[in-house]
């Protein structure tokens, strides 16, 4: 996530479109469950817009991981950006903080039946579920603290950088996470409401094209910086 930013080192222009993300991400999901799905109304506060928010949360954790490898294949165009690597990831880890709480408040059988078996108790795919999605958060944790400047400071940078590749692996638990929670609707497209895919697919979809990035990076470090 980097070292936290300074705010003076933060555009209006990154602000908007810290907004429009989440806006974009709250529309989407009126449409496709409240309005296509008929999900009512009277669950837009929490359980939609807590989809919502986890997909924003994706995507600016996405954004904060995707800047340093982009950067290296376009200089011109994303180094100047760089420097908001911290807000996006800080940003990002705030709303899966805010989306573990609301799904917390609203994790029982009558909200997700399909994480629950006929006893009450979280069946095999449940506990799967909420294993990775438990993992993740602990990791993005960590990363969250080390890039606190007093801690920044005292730490190697080596091991700072390490510290903060651990995002990668948390973004790996999250894939794991959306799949055990989503797989059975991704399968049934007739069933999308509208054609529209599910939240947790899109997010898994930006997660793999994150990881993809840096995975080609590792294979293409030598060439690309001869041309930088």
């Amino acid at each position: 996530m980097g070292s936290l930013i300074n705010k003076e080192s933060i555009s209006k222009r990154t602000v908007i479109f810290s907004l429009f993300i989440l806006i974009v991400s709250i529309t989407y999901g009126i449409i496709r469950y409240n309005i296509l799905k008929g999900t009512p109304w009277i669950h837009l506060p929490l359980f939609i817009n807590n989809k919502a928010i986890s997909l924003s949360a994706v995507v600016f954790i996405a954004i904060s991981s995707l800047l340093g490898p982009l950067a290296r294949f376009w200089p011109r165009t994303f180094v100047p950006l760089l420097h908001t690597r911290s807000y996006f990831g800080l940003i990002g880890f705030g709303l899966a903080a805010v989306h573990i709480i609301i799904s917390m408040l609203l994790f029982t059988p009558a909200y997700y039946p399909k994480f629950f078996g006929a006893d009450g108790k979280l069946n095999f795919m449940g506990e799967l579920s909420m294993l990775f999605g438990v993992l993740a958060f602990f990791i993005f944790l960590i990363v969250a603290i080390t890039s606190i400047p007093s801690i920044e400071s005292v730490m190697q940078p080596k091991s700072w950088q390490t510290v903060q590749r651990l995002g990668y692996m948390a973004l790996v638990f999250v894939m794991l996470h959306l799949i055990a929670m989503g797989i059975e609707s991704w399968i049934k497209p007739a069933d999308w409401p509208g054609g529209l895919l599910p939240i947790s697919l899109i997010a898994l979809i930006i997660i793999a094209l994150t990881l993809l990035t840096r995975i080609l990076v590792l294979i293409f470090p030598k060439q690309k910086e001869e041309k930088l």
